[in-house]
């Protein structure tokens, strides 16, 4: 999935405040996490340490559906 494809993803749903992405890792600020994650892929797209970033979105992408099934 593309960053633009994440980011059309992420429009318009209702995000929790916080969410726990995996075991002992907490997003305290699920709407700033998205924001900054996407301006630094954006910005910095060929650099390596975008693939983290990207990795983490999807992961939040996977534990919202998951929270809504």
């Amino acid at each position: 999935m593309s960053i633009e494809e994440l980011e059309g993803y992420f429009t318009g749903i209702n995000l929790p405040d916080q969410i726990e992405l995996e075991r002992g890792v907490m997003v305290m600020n699920v709407p700033l996490f998205l924001e900054s994650h996407l301006n630094y892929v954006k910005i910095n797209p060929d650099l390596r340490s975008a693939e983290v970033f990207v990795h983490r979105l999807h992961q939040l992408k996977d534990k919202l559906e998951e929270l809504n099934t």
